[in-house]
């Protein structure tokens, strides 16, 4: 069978390698001059340079699982380096460099406004938990049957989610 992918972001590119796996012919089409989705770079006249992302290291878990699927580990491919600071964001009036450390930037944080470094724990522990559940309780599902999404747990999580937000 042939398939077509419409994108070369993680998902395009996961879609294409699975679908090849499973002996299709298989042809990505990607509307930017460089693959990559969000995991590339955008640079100006001017010398600026943007990264578009990416966004796909925020679930190591998804990626090792990817890689594992074909018999390899992300560390057969690439060495990630974490970087200190993380990043620099410019304002009008002041330049500010976030921290690899979590400590770190909670004292950052404090410095710009009293009690945010522990808003930001509170933060974190909140969006670990939506992580958690809903990877374990949603994403990883196979999606044969709404009840699969139906459980006490789920039930019990709703407003921890936020999902009534206003």
């Amino acid at each position: 069978m042939k398939i077509a992918i419409i994108g070369s972001g993680f998902s395009g590119l996961s879609a294409a390698a699975y679908a090849t796996k499973n002996g299709n012919e298989v042809h990505v089409f990607e509307k930017h001059d460089q693959a990559g989705g969000r995991a590339r770079q955008f640079c100006t006249p001017q010398g600026y340079v943007f990264d578009m992302g990416p966004s796909w290291y925020w679930m190591p878990d998804i990626i090792e699982r990817f890689f594992a699927d074909f018999g390899y580990k992300q560390t057969d491919f690439f060495e990630l380096v974490s970087l200190n600071p993380q990043f620099e964001m410019i304002f009008s009036d002041l330049k500010m460099n976030l921290p690899e450390s979590l400590d770190d930037l909670k004292s950052l944080f404090e410095k710009i406004e009293p009690s945010a470094g522990k808003q930001l724990e509170k933060f974190m522990q909140s969006a670990k938990f939506k992580y958690e559940v809903g990877m374990q309780d949603f994403v990883n599902k196979p999606c044969h049957n709404w009840s699969e999404f139906i459980s006490p747990k789920i039930a019990k999580s709703v407003l921890k989610f936020d999902l009534l937000y206003f």
